[in-house]
Parts: structure tokens; sequence; C-alpha cells
């Protein structure tokens, strides 16, 4: 669940559709209105309705403004929130852009470019401007406290983006059958998945076998957070045994499909894997 930063969005909605165009073939045969329902749901933020027809009448009324930021050092995430700021505005909202580090937070709002947003999408996880940046989140807490500016996400996805979050859901339904066991505890007798709550890109993840060895680890930067133990499950891998995994993006409803391939343990350079639907 990545709610905060959401970086295969430009592949999953642009390339994947390009590359479908590019081999004749219709949308229909992908899972994929992406850029479309992303325009629509930036409307419900005004219309706070399923319905949108309206949004042009409720807004011009408003005219309020988003600002879409992300920290100055990441191509990737640049390119990823410009996409996101291009389809507010075809939407119809007045938006702009300004890296993290320009960006001014006092109790009356949210500063940028000489000018104040009601809006404000960052790129960047709550995790981390709540661990690293402990001033600014009070800030932020105040600023959502009097409603001097509206932040997407909103921080309770923060309770979701924990993978602690699925050690929860197993308590108050377990054997669920869409669900892993999960545990704060290593599990008795099982080969499992070590994963750090706040990790992410498949750093400090272990595969742990039925004996207790380590089929395969990777390092990272999150060895600090809390883990949670999961039980195994293979990925759909191809006769070549590399691994596949979907990904969903949500936007009012399931509007697109993207896979990534890779190792055993997927990671930021996973390859991006479009799809078509026979």
């Amino acid at each position: 669940f990545n709610a905060d930063t959401p970086t295969s969005l430009f592949e999953t909605a642009i390339i994947q559709w390009a590359l479908l165009k590019a081999n004749g073939l219709d949308e229909s045969s992908q899972f994929n209105n992406l850029y479309d329902a992303l325009k629509d749901n930036f409307k419900r933020i005004i219309t706070l309705d399923s319905d949108i027809e309206n949004f042009e009448e409720y807004y011009k009324d408003l005219g309020w403004k988003i600002l879409f930021s992300s920290i100055s050092g990441s191509s990737e995430d640049v390119n990823t929130t410009r996409l996101l700021q291009h389809i507010a505005s075809e939407a119809g909202f007045n938006t702009d852009f300004e890296v993290i580090e320009n960006v001014e937070f006092a109790d009356e709002g949210i500063f940028a470019n000489e000018q104040s947003f009601e809006f404000w999408f960052k790129l960047i996880p709550w995790e981390d401007i709540a661990i690293d940046e402990s001033e600014l989140a009070l800030i932020l807490a105040d600023i959502i406290k009097e409603k001097k500016a509206i932040i997407f996400n909103p921080a309770y996805t923060l309770m979701f983006q924990s993978k602690g979050f699925m050690k929860i859901l197993w308590d108050l339904y377990p054997n669920h059958p869409l669900l892993l066991e999960t545990s704060f505890e290593p599990l008795e007798g099982k080969k499992q998945v070590e994963k750090r709550c706040f990790g992410r890109e498949g750093a400090n993840t272990k595969i742990i076998n039925e004996d207790g060895s380590i089929d395969v680890e990777t390092s990272g930067d999150y060895e600090g957070h809390k883990a949670i133990y999961q039980e195994y499950v293979e990925l759909n891998t191809d006769e070549n045994g590399v691994t596949y995994q979907a990904g969903v993006f949500y936007a009012y409803e399931a509007c697109a499909l993207g896979f990534r391939r890779g190792e055993k343990i997927l990671n930021n350079t996973s390859k991006f894997v479009g799809h078509i639907i026979k």
C-alpha cells in the first residue's frame, strides 16, 4: 500500500498504454483507466460526491489551488509528481509545483512561490516526516487541525502503509482466505518472510526456511524499524524462474493494473511490465 509514493504511476498510466497502442491493440485489451480515474477523483475533492458533472460550477466560486511537491534529488519522484500535477490541471484545478525544500509551513498554512495553497500533495512518506522532521510534523498537525490546508494523502494512511497492519488484520480475521498469517514474532515451523513495518522497495527483507536458515535476504536503511513475520507464498514465476507481482491502482475504485518482475525479493530495480488481457 503506497499512498504516498505511487512511483509506478508514470509506467502504469502512460508507458504501458503507449506499448498497447504501439502493438495495435485497443484499450479493451488492458485494465488501465488510471489517467481518467485520477482526473475524475481530483474533481471529487470539490464535489465531495461520486457525481462530478458540476465540478466547474462549484470550483469557479472557490478557486482553490493545489501545490505538488517532491524532494529535489530524485528525477523519478519529480516526474511522478509532475504527472499528477498535469492530471489535476487537466481536471480544471489551479496548480503549482515546488520542491519541499522551498515550501514554507506556518500556523497560517502552506506557502510557495509567493502564494498560499488550500491543498498540498507530497510525494514524501508520512513516516519520513514523522521520524526525520518532527517539528514539521507538529506544524502540519496544527495546519490540519485548524483547517488551513488539506494534505494528500491523509495522515491516517500511515496506518495502512505500515506492514504491522497485516498483523492486526490476521488477529481480527484469523485464517481468512485472503490473508497470510502474520506476527510480530517468528512463526514456528513455517517458511516465512521477515519484513520491516515501514520498509520499502524490498529492503531489509529475509526469506527464512522452515529450519530457520536464510533462503535470501536484502540489506537497506530500515533495519531500525519493527519487524513482522509473514507466511511465505510463492509469487507467480515464468519458465525462467523470474518472479512477477501485480500492483493495483485505486482512485475511487480499482482502475489499473501493472506488473513488476525480478528476483524472489523485488526491489527498486525490478522491471515494470505492461500487460494485455485475452
